[in-house]
């Protein structure tokens, strides 16, 4: 038993995901610290954040308290090494590796994956929603619904897969997977945030609200005359203020400022409760023509030139020594070099994905095709509704790009079997229930 696991560890199988490991992770190794936001303590497993998911933190205490910050980018490495692997024998690829490789680096996913984030996270869980063509349902729905559970948009992209699937999946089984995932991930929020600061909400209706106050201020004026409450009126003149600054002129999340401006009278609890969801129904009454605009542009800015990552060198958030020491301190991540190689970089993805359906689509099998189709609009659907919702973080648009890696390698990779074959294997799955 113990010769065999040997074997397997030193197999090529094996010495193939190392290989993925160990690109992974390199961002954080050559920066000598994992890269950190200034919300990271939400994902390090150190404590609950209030206004972040809390299964994170639950799911990495025992990691964090191994090996601290490193424990995150450790634990996503290991996820996305795992689910590439866990993809290849699911389509039963044969990539060559340099090209894997290749393009593991070129989406940016290295770089994620490097981070005290769980954006990382939701590549494995949409790589194990597939593998449910071929694997138990219960396990691969339950376990992608934790990964999911980890960010507030989990739930969405779960429903997202679960339409998808329906629509382009001769085969059920991702269908029922995904409703399982979507489950699980409402559920588990909604326990731990039954039984964890219970009294505190998570700010799920005030992110969009503030989206939205952030590009009509006067929002906030219509809600103030509604209410009652003069800091409405007093916080939309500071946002007036802010957006001012060219700084912030595509920032949607304003609010922080006016809360820490305020010094705290913009009471973020009462928000939640009393203003966020009136001021959501009045966007799309009060000049909604505005509003659709901001969302189109928001979304075509993920695909823009001008790429930003939130690895900030000054931060609020305290971090050990060996972060002062770090590339990220000495502001490499925010410099125009940096930035500017990442955008030469996913501009090559897009075009290497536009150049392979180009090349191959007509020699492509209908499962590819509809593999290929369902990945694009995962990816659109997942920028559109951060468009809509929250505002552009480049880092929500980053984390879909390695699926356009998949259907590159979809496209271009030689099978274990017999493309045809396969695609009727796998079709098949409904009718002889393996």
């Amino acid at each position: 038993m113990t010769g065999d696991i040997a074997r397997r560890l030193r197999s090529p199988v094996a010495l193939f995901g190392y290989a993925i490991f160990a690109v992974l992770i390199a961002p954080a190794m050559l920066n000598g610290f994992p890269l950190v936001m200034s919300d990271s303590i939400a994902y390090s497993g150190e404590g609950v954040n209030w206004m972040r998911a809390k299964s994170p933190a639950l799911l990495m205490t025992l990691p964090y308290k191994v090996l601290g910050y490193w424990a995150t980018p450790l634990v996503n490495s290991a996820l996305i090494a795992g689910a590439w692997m866990l993809l290849i024998r699911v389509f039963d690829l044969k990539p060559n590796i340099l090209v894997l490789l290749g393009l593991i680096l070129i989406s940016l996913q290295p770089l994620y994956a490097s981070a005290v984030l769980v954006d990382a996270w939701f590549f494995p869980a949409i790589v194990l929603l597939a593998a449910s063509l071929r694997h138990s349902l219960l396990m691969t729905g339950a376990v992608a619904g934790l990964l999911l559970s980890a960010h507030g948009s989990g739930q969405m992209m779960a429903v997202v897969f679960t339409v998808l699937a329906f629509l382009l999946c001769q085969s059920r089984r991702p269908v029922w997977a995904a409703v399982i995932a979507a489950v699980v991930a409402f559920g588990m929020n909604a326990v731990l945030d039954a039984t964890i600061e219970p009294d505190t909400p998570r700010l799920a209706r005030t992110f969009p609200a503030a989206r939205v106050f952030s590009v009509q201020p006067e929002l906030l004026v219509r809600e103030a005359d509604r209410s009652g409450n003069v800091v409405l009126e007093e916080s939309a003149a500071l946002v007036i203020d802010l957006k001012a600054d060219p700084e912030n002129r595509l920032r949607r999340d304003l609010f922080w400022d006016v809360w820490k401006k305020t010094e705290g009278r913009f009471d973020l609890v009462e928000f939640e409760s009393r203003h966020a969801l009136p001021i959501l129904k009045d966007a799309w009454v009060y000049r909604p023509s505005e509003l659709v605009r901001a969302v189109l542009q928001d979304f075509a800015s993920f695909y823009g030139p001008d790429t930003e990552f939130d690895f900030r060198p000054v931060l609020s958030e305290s971090f050990p020594p060996p972060f002062q020491s770090s590339w990220q301190a000495e502001g490499v991540f925010s410099s125009s070099l940096v930035e500017g190689i990442a955008t030469f970089m996913r501009y090559m993805l897009y075009a290497i994905f536009v150049a392979a359906i180009l090349l191959c689509w007509n020699k492509a099998d209908p499962l590819t095709r509809r593999n290929v189709i369902a990945i694009t609009l995962l990816v659109l659907a997942n920028d559109f509704l951060f468009a809509l919702l929250s505002g552009p973080p480049d880092r929500y648009h980053h984390r879909v790009l390695p699926f356009l890696a998949v259907g590159i390698l979809l496209l271009v990779s030689p099978r274990s079997t017999p493309r045809k074959a396969a695609a009727a294997e796998i079709d098949a799955l409904p009718e002889n229930g393996q």
